[in-house]
């Protein structure tokens, strides 16, 4: 009697199990593996539009982005001549179709360390819909390792970056009521495309996010002040007010974190790590 080569059905299915487990075991890790590659590659992108913001910032006289409107949009129009790319406005993880001839943008700027909007019509008036105190210059901030330069958004569309007088590259405060996107309420109402990517930062109530938790494994890359780059989940980021001091918590409701001694989250116990609040 001949010897019978092959596998049994029961030890092909025993392989088919083994494989089969060892992909549900695999397949979640490389799916971390290529959110993560997407995760540095959109803080990448991030840290050159930081690194283009403080060269602007030192090209004038340590001003920030003149906002285009009251309503504070059109700062990404002013930074192109210093990245020079496109692409380095959106994030791979952001699936927006911005339109024909427009630039994915997934990247707001900090309300509180935009300079006024300027309007030489009315004999150069300076003044905004955002009420913010004290001066945009570097050398004014008392912790900009500590404060939000830029934050990721999805949805913008619309904007041509290489326009230098473009109005609806957005900005907000991660607290509810601010924000602008060439419009009243900006981020924080229906009249922007745009929302927050972050999740909901320290709790605060916004309508307008992608969802509850950050786009990056239920956290967001954030650059500060200073010009690095770190991931941050939303409840270690505080938005809101400017405190009156950088030793005083601000003194609406439920808004806290503005100063660098005060920078407690709505938990009152934790420490943000960032705050949207100018120091």
């Amino acid at each position: 009697m001949s010897k019978r080569n092959g596998f049994t059905l029961i030890e092909l299915l025993v392989v088919i199990a083994i494989i089969a487990i060892l992909a549900a075991i695999l397949f979640p890790v490389f799916a971390k593996a290529r959110e993560k590659a997407r995760q540095i590659s959109c803080a990448s992108n991030m840290k050159q539009l930081a690194l283009g913001l403080l060269q602007y910032n030192q090209d004038n006289d340590e001003s920030m982005p003149t906002t285009n409107t009251i309503w504070g949009g059109g700062w990404a129009g002013e930074v192109y001549p210093y990245v020079k790319s496109k692409g380095v406005y959106g994030c791979p993880d952001d699936s927006t179709n911005p339109g024909s001839n427009y630039t994915k943008t997934s990247y707001g700027l900090n309300v509180n360390v935009l300079s006024p909007y300027v309007d030489n019509a009315q004999n150069g008036y300076q003044g905004n819909f955002f009420t913010r105190a004290g001066s945009t210059a570097l050398a004014a901030q008392t912790a900009p390792a500590s404060t939000v330069l830029l934050f990721e958004i999805q949805k913008q569309g619309n904007l041509d970056v290489t326009n230098p007088r473009e109005q609806q590259s957005a900005i907000g405060d991660g607290a509810k009521g601010y924000g602008g996107c060439n419009s009243g309420g900006g981020l924080d109402s229906d009249n922007c495309t745009a929302v927050y990517a972050t999740g909901k930062i320290d709790g605060y109530d916004i309508a307008n996010w992608s969802g509850t938790l950050g786009v990056h494994t239920d956290g967001a890359n954030y650059a500060a002040l200073d010009g690095h780059v770190k991931w941050l989940k939303p409840n270690a980021v505080s938005g809101g007010l400017t405190a009156p001091d950088p030793n005083t918590a601000a003194s609406r409701p439920n808004v806290t974190a503005a100063g660098t001694n005060s920078m407690v989250l709505c938990d009152g116990v934790s420490k943000a790590a960032l705050t949207f609040s100018q120091l």
